[in-house]
């Protein structure tokens, strides 16, 4: 059974806070375009907000400060998928209103209904969207690779130790270049 690629927060709002983004878009990029030649699902999970903010809560920690700042709004570049990797046709946008690409959406169906028992997750943030899906995907019972070097956290370290210590001890851990060979062996067989 073929894995469902998963690509978190790779948006034009999140890239235009990060620095050195270039060198991880490229290398995001041809891992997307290995995956389509291999004919990998491929599912982009984008956070937006629709007006008005009604999914603001007053005890959640990050929320209000989108809110104040006025970003991530259904409708505005910021929610769109990062032209580096536009979505193809057939590919599924969802939209989430929280960190973990699970909570209150339904990535779970779409999983299930392509038959996906593993996922392959790539994005933004290390520290956030990736590893609160990564966590919630383990509950959920599916087997995980990451791809460690197609997702970025703003401290190197904290990716550094997420991908070393946390993730490597329940998931698959790989550079896209060994996963997209792994494809390519599939493939030929």
């Amino acid at each position: 059974m073929a894995p469902v690629l998963l690509i978190l927060d790779v948006q034009n709002g999140v890239i235009d806070r990060l620095d050195n983004t270039e060198p991880y878009l490229e290398r995001l990029a041809s891992t997307v375009i290995s995956a389509r030649k291999a004919n990998v699902k491929i599912i982009h999970v984008i956070t937006g907000f629709r007006p008005g903010y009604p999914e603001n809560h007053p005890k959640n920690s990050s929320v209000p400060a989108v809110v104040a700042r006025g970003e991530y709004l259904e409708g505005q570049s910021s929610v769109q998928v990062h032209p580096a990797i536009k979505p193809s046709f057939g590919e599924v946008v969802l939209t989430k209103r929280r960190i973990s690409a699970f909570f209150a959406t339904e990535l779970d169906l779409l999983l299930r209904c392509a038959n996906a028992q593993s996922i392959v997750v790539a994005g933004l943030i290390t520290s956030g969207a990736v590893l609160s899906t990564v966590r919630q995907a383990m509950d959920m019972d599916y087997r995980i690779t990451v791809l460690e070097d197609c997702c970025m956290d703003r401290d190197e370290e904290l990716h550094r130790v997420l991908m070393d210590k946390v993730f490597a001890r329940k998931t698959d851990v790989v550079s896209a270049k060994e996963w997209v060979e792994k494809l390519s062996i599939v493939k030929v067989r």
